[in-house]
């Protein structure tokens, strides 16, 4: 739909508003991490098996907070890439903000409840799906509106689109299919998810091209 692709805007506000958004995300992460209360007398063996019983949650979290650190830093190299957003992308954005907007609560969720199976399946989905709308601005950006700047290698872009929706939504994928059958063996593969983008790799092309966009 060519009336998406109206309008020449400067990328400045929108990535502010995009940093102001992911920092409100993973400030909300946190909040579930509460002080356990004890009733009475408190001794230390009380307190441990109290902070014991919150390793779920700080596991969730530190998982999720992970996981939005990857956006953030893919986001930031993407519009990097870019001369100007236009109004599809400016939607698209929104619409990416929208699902990491809701990963305090699957992550909440998976904290409380995680030897539900449902409850690891809508952690999954969830960043399935926002991974999967970040291959789409990516592809929306680079191959659809052209938007990119001009003296960037077409080869490396083609192939960072075709990476960003086979890698991150499909590795968020398998994992939630895992936990129909295996709820611990699914969050085994969140926790390793983050691992493969955070580790460096070899890169191409130059200047901030040469940096692989992963998700």
């Amino acid at each position: 739909m060519k009336i998406f692709r109206t309008g020449s805007l400067h990328k400045g506000r929108i990535e502010a508003f995009s940093d102001g958004v992911f920092a409100i995300i993973i400030t909300l992460l946190i909040l579930e991490l509460k002080v356990p209360g004890l009733e009475g007398e408190s001794h230390d063996a009380e307190l441990a098996g109290a902070l014991i019983k919150l390793l779920p949650k700080f596991m969730s979290w530190v998982m999720s907070f992970a996981m939005v650190s990857i956006f953030w830093v893919n986001h930031h190299r993407l519009f990097n890439l870019l001369k100007h957003v236009d109004n599809g992308l400016l939607w698209l954005n929104c619409l990416f903000l929208l699902l990491l907007s809701f990963i305090p609560f699957p992550t909440a969720l998976l904290g409380e409840y995680h030897r539900e199976p449902l409850a690891v399946v809508v952690f999954g989905a969830t960043m399935t799906l926002a991974s999967l709308v970040f291959a789409w601005m990516r592809w929306y950006a680079v191959l659809y509106a052209k938007i990119v700047q001009d003296d960037l290698s077409v080869t490396f872009l083609k192939k960072s689109v075709r990476q960003s929706f086979l890698l991150g939504p499909f590795s968020y994928l398998a994992a939630t299919l895992t936990a129909l059958v295996h709820v611990t063996g699914a969050i085994v593969l969140y926790a390793l998810i983050p691992l493969y983008f955070i580790l460096p790799r070899n890169v191409e092309d130059r200047d901030s091209t040469r940096e692989r966009l992963a998700l």
